[in-house]
């Protein structure tokens, strides 16, 4: 039942025009960060993130550099927000809420959906940064000798993205508004490493506990290809609980809820 969910779901998500348009919006998002990143270096200065990447240029920092942090997060989220509304406005969800008795399928459904969207947000990424280095610095076209370290760090971000999908979907069940799940992912993605940074001083004024290490953003800023594989394994672990706690709130929720 789960695979004939999630291939319509995929037929949906093929037949859209809004996932070209999110795709398609990312893909301009990476042309405009590269070209003020590494042609004008005078603005890239100003940002000491941008000042590290565009002054020692390397497919590989390019690539961690955009994959990263929040702002593909922010994608994954607005992806997975925009397929959920397509689905409760065409009245898809209503059709086959009543045929479907174990609601965790449509929640997973849901999520799964999301990971071919995943994979082709990773591999414009990865491609726009071979191009970035073609333009701007083609004799340092190379990952150097982090080529499994560049896979193991590629890999547990999908996973982290996958959970970070999963949230939205529990946010979008929960709220059933597209506007609110938008709103929720933005203030998340935005502010959230920041208020873990916050309560992670706190903590380590009695503790040497690390809230970062075991929240969803804390992962997606920390590992990088120099991660040791068991910080790796963490961050996965990590993405998995949360992946499973919030399947099993939005079932709960689906279970109690009359959709009409």
């Amino acid at each position: 039942m789960l695979a004939k969910l999630i291939n319509m779901n995929l037929f949906r998500m093929r037949r859209s025009a809004s996932t070209y348009v999110t795709i398609g919006a990312y893909a301009a998002f990476l042309v405009m960060v590269f070209t003020v990143m590494l042609g004008s270096r005078m603005i890239s200065s100003g940002n000491a993130e941008f000042a590290e990447v565009s002054q020692n240029v390397t497919t590989g920092g390019l690539f961690q550099y955009v994959i990263g942090g929040d702002v593909l997060c922010m994608f994954v989220a607005i992806a997975t927000t925009v397929f959920l509304h397509g689905e409760i406005s065409n009245g898809n969800l209503k059709n086959i809420y009543g045929k479907v008795s174990r609601k965790y399928l449509l929640v997973l459904s849901k999520t799964a959906v999301i990971l071919p969207v995943i994979l082709a947000f990773t591999g414009i990424a990865l491609g726009a940064s071979v191009i970035a280095g073609l333009i701007y610095s083609p004799h340092c076209i190379s990952f150097g000798d982090q080529g499994w370290n560049l896979t193991c760090f590629t890999l547990t971000h999908v996973v982290l993205l996958l959970a970070a999908a999963s949230l939205a979907v529990c946010v979008n069940v929960i709220t059933n508004s597209t506007m609110v799940t938008l709103i929720a992912s933005f203030l998340f993605c935005q502010f959230g490493i920041a208020v873990t940074g916050t309560v992670t001083e706190w903590i380590h004024g009695f503790s040497k506990f690390t809230l970062s290490d075991y929240t969803l953003l804390g992962n997606l800023y920390a590992i990088t290809p120099d991660s040791t594989g068991m910080e790796c394994l963490r961050a996965s672990i990590v993405a998995i609980a949360v992946i499973a706690v919030t399947t099993f709130i939005s079932t709960c929720v689906l279970e109690r809820r009359d959709v009409k």
